[in-house]
């Protein structure tokens, strides 16, 4: 712990200033209004709710169908030992109009096992939203990060313009003066355009950085964007790591989709078992089955299917075990990459770092040397290239120094990306509320139960 406080303070002290509670709420302001609004979002956000519907309709399965009949149409029965002469071998217009009930006693168990596959389809879809979120909360750090890197790149470029144009001026002076020949004066002025150049390219890149932006946050013009302060960093690689497996929620994405494949396993299972209805009808009519007359009929029967034989069952019951195993592979793999992310954006953190370090001793010595070369310029012991060769490792140093900053700021957020608690640290309520909702279905539960809590998703 100690060494990642010391790694805060000489990171804070490389960027020279400390950093005001406003710079943390713009980038957390970027990153609720691109998480508020953006489509992509919006869509993941969507498929939540269609998977809480999806689980809450299994409600109606246990509850009897009703269903309601009539037939109308003539009618030709020839029965001479059970009709009378009269109605004997006569069409007659038969007509009747009934209800009937109908409620599962035991179907196998597929009822339940359909609940829990939708339930664990419920928590897949609502991780993956969640680590959409994540995703697109960091592609929003990035961007806003880009944006703060171009605009101190091109301020610092302007600043260099600025140091050129006052050599120009006084190398001009001194030619003028005959001090100096005049392929000094072509020298400095070849430079300044160079400097321009790069200003040009670097204000491209600066729109192309703010176009990003707007695509991500929606806004459509983008304010001066400030460098945000440093989240807490985890006490060592292995405690970012552990972290990062525990928290992810691509992890908890493809636990998910590993219950799916076992609850859709245990489903097909019920094909196989019993199915006992109960069966309950009333009905009235005329002229029915060759009869004259009206007819009232009522009935209560528990019926029973077992389907005994169905050719490939072995084959089925073999790909449905295959697709459980696929998922739990997926989950292994879906580990080792989560741990490589960790391990990257620790690592870059700790090498950002370290040439910031160096690039702000750069930065100094250069500007202690630039000041030198000047001096000796003015007094004639330093030629005007050693002093626009200075002037130009400078201004690399300072463009290094802010691209490490920038870095490391990135970095630093991509281990909380890692952790899955990048939008929780910017205050994004709904990934607290969705956590709370993850169903987790297992065989022990009250299917009924599991349904109810899908409830607040889709009054949310």
């Amino acid at each position: 712990m100690k060494r990642v406080l010391f790694t805060v303070l000489v990171f804070s002290s490389v960027f020279g200033e400390s950093i005001s509670p406003a710079r943390a709420h713009e980038l957390k302001t970027s990153v609720q209004t691109a998480l508020s609004s953006n489509p992509r979002i919006k869509a993941h956000d969507a498929a939540v709710r269609t998977a809480a519907f999806e689980l809450l309709e299994m409600r109606g399965t246990y509850l009897p169908t009703v269903s309601l009949f009539g037939t109308i149409g003539p009618e030709y029965v020839d029965d001479p030992n059970g009709l009378s002469a009269i109605d004997n071998a006569r069409t007659k217009t038969a007509r009747e109009i009934g209800v009937v009930a109908s409620l599962p006693l035991f179907d196998g168990y597929k009822r339940a096992n359909t609940i829990f596959t939708r339930a664990a389809q419920l928590d897949r879809s609502m991780f993956e939203y969640l680590d959409a979120s994540e995703t697109m909360a960091l592609l929003v750090v990035q961007a806003h990060m880009d944006v703060v890197r171009n605009q101190n790149i091109l301020a610092t470029a302007n600043d260099h313009l600025a140091r050129h144009l006052d050599i120009a001026r006084r190398v001009g002076e001194q030619v003028a003066g005959g001090k100096l020949p005049l392929s000094d004066q072509l020298q400095v002025e070849s430079r300044v355009e160079t400097v321009r150049i790069t200003i040009s390219e670097i204000s491209n890149e600066l729109e192309m950085s703010r176009s990003r932006y707007r695509e991500l946050v929606g806004t459509p013009n983008v304010p001066g964007l400030n460098a945000p302060g440093l989240p807490k960093l985890p006490s060592s690689l292995n405690d970012l790591i552990a972290s990062s497996i525990q928290n992810n929620f691509r992890v908890k994405q493809a636990q998910a989709n590993v219950d799916v494949r076992k609850f859709e396993k245990l489903t097909n299972e019920a094909e196989y078992l019993p199915q006992v209805n109960l069966r309950a009808g009333a009905s009235v009519g005329a002229d029915l089955d060759g009869a004259s007359g009206n007819e009232n009929r009522s009935f209560i029967s528990v019926d029973l299917n077992w389907k005994l034989f169905n050719g490939g069952r072995s084959e089925r019951r073999a790909a449905l075990l295959e697709r459980q195993n696929e998922a739990l592979y997926l989950r292994m793999a879906t580990l080792r990459e989560v741990q490589q992310i960790a391990e990257n954006a620790w690592s870059s953190f700790q090498s950002s770092q370290r040439i910031a370090t160096i690039a702000a001793k750069q930065v100094t010595l250069n500007h202690d040397l630039v000041d030198q070369y000047t001096l000796e310029f003015q007094l004639d012991t330093r030629s005007l290239l050693d002093l626009l060769i200075g002037e130009t490792e400078l201004f690399r140093s300072r463009i290094e120094l802010i691209d490490a900053r920038a870095g490391a700021t990135f970095n630093a957020y991509r281990m909380l990306a890692a952790q899955s608690r990048l939008a929780q640290y910017f205050g994004i309520d709904s990934t607290g509320e969705a956590l709370l909702l993850a169903v987790q279905a297992n065989e022990l539960q009250k299917p009924l139960d599991v349904v109810d809590r899908a409830v607040p998703i889709v009054k949310r």
